[in-house]
């Protein structure tokens, strides 16, 4: 199927009451088939390339929920800890019966002109047109002054379609001045032979002195293509953490974007990939320090194995009146086979003359000394190497002081862990 009947598709299906928001969704899947999905003759896509996902009959999601089986409620029962408010979206649809009840901060609403104001010059624009095409409904998180939101407040994006679906998914998040939030996007879906696409779009705001943690757990279907845009305002002595956690997918494409408005604000912004057979994963984070006297840190991790590939592309920018901004960047990548590759490409852009900036990137393999004192303590090798890469690993989980959000994430840890080193 085409790009063009699958937008047939799902316009007829998803008709906005806005006719101006209608003209600007047929103007963004326009421009979409103008320009076309990215080419690895572009520099931001130099290591990545779509030829697979060109190649899937794509289909749009189907807007009533597909009926679960038991097998598949029970699974994702597992994903929704009591500890976490929770919201689960089926292919596309709030499911009612699995989310708790709406909170009063939280809304879900048709999408509007604004929200899909073309921007030629963004560096993800290819996938931004094609996700602004097929929207309809955005997740509104709007946590008011002063307030700290009672749990960690967890979306689920489920994927349970046999057939070769695509579905784009919108939030928008507002945390108003001295008020928290811990957000969790849990990303995953069921075995299926021919594949399915998400491309989710994120808007954070965040607001003087507020506080905001925010994780991306992506852990779909090897068959699965995961792309996401994330773009981040930070006021006034804004408090920022989070963390890409990719475990699953065929393809993933992660794109976050960190600008500093005002002074005295910290960004950390943490990854870590985790993959096997032939995944590949392509981090590409751009931390802009529009205004000085702020500081920022990345680290990005990943552990590959088998025919394996990772990417991280740091990009950090220092406006010339950005004075006294201090930004870090580190990627370190432990390969488990020989086959397994990771490219790293620091974008220092300094335009400022009273700034600390600096960057640093480790390729290697596990020291044969370390594992052969397990062996010699009657550990076998499969233990150890499990057993050292989770200690590799479970640095970036930790910068999440939370307890329940630190359990959760390292039952997903251990998961993948075992499930990889098997096959080294």
């Amino acid at each position: 199927m085409s790009w063009e009947n699958t937008y047939l598709q799902f316009k007829s299906k998803s008709n906005l009451d806005s006719i101006a928001a209608n003209q600007m969704r047929q103007a963004s899947f326009e421009n979409f088939l103008s320009q076309g999905l990215p080419t690895r003759k572009e520099e931001a896509w130099k290591y990545t390339s779509l030829t697979d996902f060109k190649a899937v009959p794509w289909q749009s999601a189907l807007l009533e929920e597909e009926i679960l089986t038991h097998d598949q409620l029970l699974a994702i029962s597992k994903n929704l800890p009591a500890e976490f408010y929770n919201l689960v979206f089926v292919n596309g649809s709030l499911n009612q019966t699995l989310s708790d009840d709406l909170d009063s901060d939280i809304t879900l609403s048709e999408i509007v002109a604004e929200d899909l104001v073309k921007d030629d010059k963004h560096v993800e624009s290819y996938m931004l047109q094609l996700s602004k095409s097929f929207l309809s409904k955005k997740l509104i998180i709007n946590i008011k002054s002063h307030k700290t939101f009672a749990k960690p407040l967890q979306i689920v994006v489920v994927q349970s379609s046999k057939a070769s679906v695509y579905v784009s998914e919108k939030i928008s998040i507002k945390v108003g001045e001295d008020a928290e939030l811990t957000l969790i996007v849990n990303t995953f879906s069921f075995a299926n032979a021919t594949g399915d696409a998400l491309n989710m779009n994120v808007d954070v705001s965040v607001a003087n002195s507020a506080r905001v943690k925010m994780i991306q757990l992506q852990n779909e279907d090897v068959q699965s293509y995961h792309f996401s845009q994330c773009e981040v305002n930070l006021a006034s002595n804004a408090q920022f953490q989070s963390l890409a956690m990719s475990l699953g997918s065929k393809l993933t494409r992660n794109y976050l974007h960190v600008n500093f408005l005002g002074k005295n604000s910290f960004a950390g912004v943490y990854g870590l990939t985790i993959l096997d057979s032939k995944q590949h994963v392509d981090n590409y984070t751009f931390i802009q320090h529009s205004i000085g006297e702020n500081q920022s840190i990345q680290h990005y991790k990943s552990i590959l194995s088998g025919a394996s590939q990772s990417v991280f592309r740091g990009r950090v920018r220092i406006e010339q009146d950005a004075q006294k901004a201090n930004s870090e960047q580190l990627n370190n990548n432990l390969l488990l086979t020989r086959e397994a590759s990771a490219n790293s490409i620091p974008q220092l852009e300094i335009y400022a003359d009273d700034v600390k900036a600096g960057h640093g990137s480790t390729m290697g393999q596990l020291n044969k000394d370390e594992i052969f004192y397990f062996l010699s303590r009657g550990i076998n090798q499969f233990e150890a190497v499990k057993m050292l890469a989770f200690g590799y690993a479970k640095e970036l989980v930790y910068k999440f002081e939370d307890q329940s959000v630190q359990d959760f994430l390292m039952k997903s840890l251990h998961s993948k862990l075992e499930r990889m080193i098997q096959n080294v």
